[in-house]
């Protein structure tokens, strides 16, 4: 009985919070200007990151990545210049995620480099990122919040159910790599399945803006749909993101819209 309140309260701070319009699928929406708030939250990210895992030194590695985040934000600002965005590429081959937060900042772990097959398949994911940003995601409503919480415990219990069950799975990997309570914060945490696709929908249609050819969002999940660190469909209930099957689906809905967008891009 003693966590009825904490329960309660979080109801009630779901209930009143402000819910997010979505963004329609294929619009890519338009980014405002960054106040220095945002811009030092990326930079706290940053520093916090960079304590943790080596910067990778490739500079063709970095050159790679920060073109495609490049021709990505130009698609989105309609290559009017818009914000600018800070790419950091860290060097953890076992390591295979991205992440962005406030400010836009992006961070790109080499693992991820390595499962991707393409350029057209690194978009897949940087789109995504950038997506996240550009929809406002980074920054949680209070009900958002609330669930971060609920997330949180989720993910401990999780982690600790799989790690005794002798299974890896990349949301164990996660809560292993990011253990302190200000990372957990300040690194961008959605909250949501929604939000994830949503990010996904909107990336879909912006790496196709950009030049990108969507049909490699669909092939890199139906590549990476077995790999545990991607988290399969059994276990998607453990993680804020969709499943790759569920990804898959949603793909295909809006894949031959984006391929219309693709299309007129390369004209």
């Amino acid at each position: 009985m003693k966590f009825l309140p904490y329960c309660l309260l979080l109801i009630f701070l779901t209930s009143c919070s402000v819910q997010r319009k979505p963004v329609v699928a294929g619009e890519i929406p338009l980014q405002g200007d960054l106040n220095p708030q945002e811009i030092e939250y990326g930079a706290q990210v940053f520093n916090q990151l960079a304590a943790e895992y080596p910067m990778e030194e490739d500079l063709a590695l970095n050159s790679r990545v920060r073109k495609i985040v490049t021709r990505l934000s130009n698609a989105a600002s309609g290559n009017n210049g818009g914000n600018p965005w800070h790419v950091y590429v860290f060097k953890d081959d076992n390591f295979k995620n991205a992440a962005a937060t406030r400010g836009n900042y992006i961070f790109v772990w080499t693992g991820i480099l390595n499962t991707t097959e393409s350029d057209h398949q690194l978009a897949t994911i940087l789109a995504h990122e950038v997506s996240h940003v550009l929809a406002n995601h980074t920054t949680p409503t209070s009900g958002e919040a609330a669930n971060q919480i609920i997330a949180g415990s989720s993910g401990q219990v999780a982690s600790s159910v799989l790690a005794a069950s002798g299974q890896y799975y990349g949301i164990a990997n996660i809560a292993g790599q990011l253990t302190s309570a200000l990372m957990q914060g300040l690194i961008v945490n959605p909250g949501s399945q929604r939000l994830e696709s949503e990010a996904d929908t909107i990336g879909l249609f912006l790496m196709a803006k950009a030049g990108y050819n969507p049909q490699a969002a669909l092939d890199f999940w139906n590549q990476v749909r077995q790999d545990p660190n991607f988290g399969g469909a059994s276990i998607s209930f453990l993680s804020t993101h969709p499943s790759s099957e569920a990804r898959i689906i949603n793909i295909e809905k809006y894949l031959p819209q984006a391929q219309i967008l693709y299309h007129k891009s390369r004209k």
